[in-house]
């Protein structure tokens, strides 16, 4: 008998989702960076400093051995590899993520993190194509309020915060 005999578990063949989360070393990132390295996603944390990545990475890896977890400084690199893309940069740095990422962003989810409810606009106008969820997060006590255009990508971002711990509320209205 000729052919190939492929021997697969029911483990390998589902497949994890890759979270990329830009601006991992900013205290929103590695807020959310902590709470989710013990979940079950490949994580891809990107910063501009190289120093505190590689900090972090390392921290993750004493206290996560079964993470899986990769450090990058593209920007770009890190979104295009990603199912959903979580954006926790300072306000004044967003537009020059969004220009960076979003030839690779197109109909992804991209997660803005921000301590500010009124912001994100700037980024929906400059990520016209991807799946917005804005994420007004208080780090105090751990509440999370979402809001998007898309009821289902809504629930699945709910979802993956309630599973880190996050007490998330999605907003109705419209970003």
């Amino acid at each position: 008998m000729s052919g190939y005999l492929c021997v697969t578990k029911n483990e390998e063949m589902a497949t994890k989702k890759t979270i990329a989360i830009v601006g991992a070393t900013e205290d929103a990132g590695r807020a959310i960076v902590d709470r989710f390295a013990s979940m079950p996603y490949r994580l891809l944390l990107i910063s501009h400093n190289p120093d505190d990545l590689n900090r972090l990475t390392e921290a993750i890896a004493k206290q996560h051995p079964a993470a899986e977890v990769e450090s990058l400084e593209c920007v770009k690199d890190g979104c295009w590899e990603a199912d959903i893309i979580i954006v926790a940069v300072e306000g004044a740095e967003e537009q020059k993520v969004a220009e960076l990422m979003k030839e690779v962003a197109t109909q992804k989810v991209v997660v803005v993190v921000t301590q500010n409810e009124n912001e994100c606009k700037e980024m929906e106008k400059l990520l016209p194509y991807s799946k917005i969820v804005k994420a007004f997060i208080n780090m105090e006590t751990v509440e999370i309020i979402l809001s998007g255009n898309n009821e289902a990508v809504n629930e699945e971002i709910s979802n993956i915060f309630i599973q880190a711990g996050f007490q998330p509320a999605i907003k109705t209205s419209k970003l």
